[in-house]
Order: C-alpha cells, then sequence, then structure tokens
C-alpha cells in the first residue's frame, strides 16, 4: 500500500498543479460515474502550496489512505473509489476553478474539501449552484453552511471545539477568569468567539481580548502587561504560532498563565512541536506542563472504531503519533459517504446521495456522529486532550474529557 500511495501522491499533485497553472484537467476516462456501475470518483480540494501546505499534504495522505481501506473492503457497495486530488494554491478562486474542473472533466460524485474557511464559503456556493454533495471534514462556521445548499458538514462547525473548551476550563479546571489571543480573521473569530461567549455565559470573565493580523509577524506587543488571568486561550496557525509561543515562554507569561487553545489545528500539531523540538525546546518543555486543547479526534481514543483505525495506520505508517484531526476526519468522511452510497443501493444520483447523506448515523474513529432535525451539521464528539511527547520522541493528544454529542450551535 505504501507504494500505490506514494504513486497517488505524486500523481495527484501532478494533476492538481497541471490543472491549475494551465487551466486543464486530465479526465478519468469514464462516462458516467452517477449511475450504479462502475468507478466512484470523488474530487479532493487541497492546498498543496501556499500557507496551508502542511495541512494540505496531511489530509491529502489521509484521504487517500482513507480510500485505499474502503477500496481494500470491497469498495463501496461493489464499486471501488478513486479520488481526485486538485491543489487550490491557497486561494478561494483557484479552489472554485479546481472545483469546476472535477465536475465537468472528471465526473466526480462529491466533493471533499477545502479545509480553509475562505475556500468553503466559495467552493459551497460553487456546489449548490451544480447540485453536487461537498463535504467538509473539519468545522465549518454554520452560517457557510446554511448560505449553500449542498454543504454536508461532517466535521462539524466551528462552535462545538470552543465551547466545550469554555466549559472545560469553567466547569472541570475552576477557572473564572481568561485572557484571549487570536488572529483577526474569519478563521480566528470563528474558533474563539464562540469561547469568549460561552465562558461568559457560564459566569467567567474574560480580561483581555487580543486580535492579531494575519501578517504580524511578532506578537510579543500583545503579551505585553496582559491582566491577572487563571490562563491565556490562544490560537494563531503555522508560522505565526511558533511565534507566540515563543513569546509566551521568552516574555515570562508562561510562569504567570498556561496557554490553551481554543482548537488544535495548526496551533498544537505536530509540525509546530517539531519545529520548536528543533529550535528552542525550552518552549516545547513549557508547552508541554500544561497545553490542553480541544480536538475532534486523537488515536489514543479509546473505541473499537478507532482501534482498528489505528491498527491499520500503524502497519502502513508506523507511528500512533498523528496529532492532527485530519487522519480520523477523512476516514468518518468517507465511512459517511460510504454508508450514504449503499443505503440508495450504490447511486451516486446527486440528489439521492444529498438526501442519503443527511440520514446517516455512524460509528467513526472520531466517534458517534450524525444529523438531527434536518441540519447539515453533524453532531459530534469532541475531546479535550492534554499536548504528550511519547516515548519515541513523537508527539500526540492524550484524552481528558470526553463531550458526547455536542449539537451543531456548540454547548
Amino acid at each position: 500500500m505504501k507504494k500505490t500511495l506514494a504513486l497517488l501522491l505524486a500523481l495527484s499533485m501532478l494533476l492538481g498543479l497541471s490543472a491549475c497553472s494551465s487551466g486543464g484537467s486530465a479526465s478519468n476516462g469514464d462516462s458516467d460515474s452517477s449511475d450504479t456501475e462502475g468507478t466512484i470518483y470523488i474530487g479532493h480540494i487541497v492546498d498543496l502550496t501556499g500557507v496551508e501546505t502542511m495541512t494540505g499534504q496531511e489530509a491529502q495522505r489521509a484521504l487517500e489512505f482513507a480510500v485505499d481501506i474502503i477500496n481494500e473492503d470491497g469498495g463501496i457497495a461493489g464499486r471501488q473509489v478513486e479520488v481526485i486530488t486538485m491543489d487550490a494554491q491557497g486561494n478561494s478562486s483557484t479552489a472554485v476553478d479546481v472545483a469546476r474542473q472535477m465536475v465537468e472533466n472528471n465526473n466526480v460524485v462529491a466533493i471533499f474539501g477545502p479545509t480553509q474557511v475562505g475556500h468553503k464559503n466559495a467552493v459551497g456556493a460553487y456546489a449548490s449552484s451544480v447540485g453536487i454533495p461537498i463535504i467538509y471534514y473539519n468545522g465549518t462556521p454554520t452560517d457557510i453552511v446554511e448560505e449553500n445548499e449542498y454543504i454536508i458538514a461532517s466535521g462539524g462547525s466551528t462552535n462545538q471545539m470552543p465551547t466545550a473548551m469554555a466549559d472545560y476550563l469553567y466547569n472541570e479546571l475552576g477557572y473564572r477568569t481568561i485572557n484571549t489571543i487570536s488572529q483577526e480573521n474569519t478563521g480566528g473569530e470563528n474558533y474563539m468567539q464562540p469561547l469568549i461567549d460561552k465562558f461568559e455565559e457560564l459566569g467567567g470573565t474574560v480580561a483581555s481580548s487580543q486580535w492579531v493580523p494575519a501578517d504580524e509577524g511578532d506578537t510579543s506587543a500583545y503579551l505585553l502587561d496582559l491582566p491577572d488571568a487563571d490562563c491565556l486561550v490562544g490560537w494563531l496557525s503555522g508560522s505565526q504560532a511558533i511565534n507566540l509561543w515563543t513569546n509566551w515562554y521568552e516574555l515570562g507569561v508562561n510562569e504567570r498563565m498556561p496557554m490553551y487553545g481554543c482548537t488544535h489545528g495548526g496551533f498544537t500539531d505536530y509540525f509546530i512541536c517539531e519545529s520548536l523540538a528543533e529550535t528552542n525546546p525550552d518552549v516545547l518543555e513549557a508547552m508541554l506542563e500544561d497545553t490542553i486543547v480541544p480536538v475532534t479526534y486523537a488515536m489514543s481514543i479509546v473505541s473499537d472504531a478507532n482501534g482498528e483505525f489505528v491498527e491499520k495506520w500503524v502497519e502502513e505508517f508506523g507511528v500512533t503519533s498523528q496529532n492532527t484531526n485530519l487522519p480520523g476526519a477523512c476516514f468518518s468522511a468517507l465511512l459517511m459517504f460510504k454508508q450514504a452510497v449503499e443505503s440508495i443501493d450504490g447511486s451516486t444520483e446527486s440528489e439521492a446521495l444529498y438526501n442519503a447523506l443527511l440520514q446517516v448515523d455512524i460509528e467513526s474513529p472520531e466517534g458517534h456522529q450524525y444529523f438531527t432535525n434536518g441540519s447539515r451539521v453533524a453532531v459530534r464528539d469532541v475531546y479535550i486532550c492534554k499536548l504528550v511527547q511519547l516515548e519515541d520522541g513523537t508527539f500526540s493528544y492524550e484524552v481528558l474529557e470526553t463531550y458526547e454529542h455536542v449539537p451543531a450551535e456548540g454547548l
């Protein structure tokens, strides 16, 4: 399977780059995959270039691994699945362009991704205009789902993790005063504001809220003169996150208050930890002492479904330390797709598939996921986790608390 994944990765990157640079796209050679026979083609939009490259590469690997598992187990309704991956290049207009190519040239019956909020709104509008289901496997703002009819938010909403974290801070840790710091953009606001609102609703006080422009390289000024509080709750992504963790430590803020996350992605995921391990291990050590974040998937989740999935992951990649949500998220989204197609006797006709997706109810590596009351945002479980380093030096999440059946609007 490793050789197959490597070949698929190389082919997918070539397809994505070719499609985005020249406006062309290779046809899959199949006249139509919307009946009940032949290969099922699904699209996958990721950022393989640009600021979200690491996330895009991990998402690509995770979904292609999920497809391999499904195909080795007989496929979906006896049909094999092929994923067409294309690069959004960090640009929402490009994301729409590649979605259009997938539909018009590659006969995809559904699209998975993208992960960036800006891309989601643009691609969701296109998918709704042509009536093809688009499955978002990470948190999506509920207003984007409401505005675009064919979005299926298998990964839930951006309200679920932060409201669970707010509840944990207030009711489990007993915190009454917090500071917050987040990116001043749609992503930052959609993850931090629900935490702020929930913490205040519970009776807590937000002493200070800092909003950092996404292009700001140095976060030190935002950490100076922070008022006293039980903790600092943060979310910045990528290089900004590394800078924030470094300043938090070097300015001595860590001695006054631990820093937790309102979500994990790009803030405490393994590539952040690995970078700090190489450049400033003292910062990493301080992170590992206290840092807690909400996640929707961890390989340490104890369940039959996750145990089987982790066993396959270890067989393929040799590690259980993949501390991003993407392995579980992509596999769970594909399981939803599989259940929907099989519930309509293998059909992939768009409207029937869309309606079937809203009826799915699965136990996945991520936990119990289902839709209710006509919502297109999955009810799901949220896990409050501690960041840990394993004996082999890799990083993972240790589950401290599970919030089951968190609704789309959050707690």
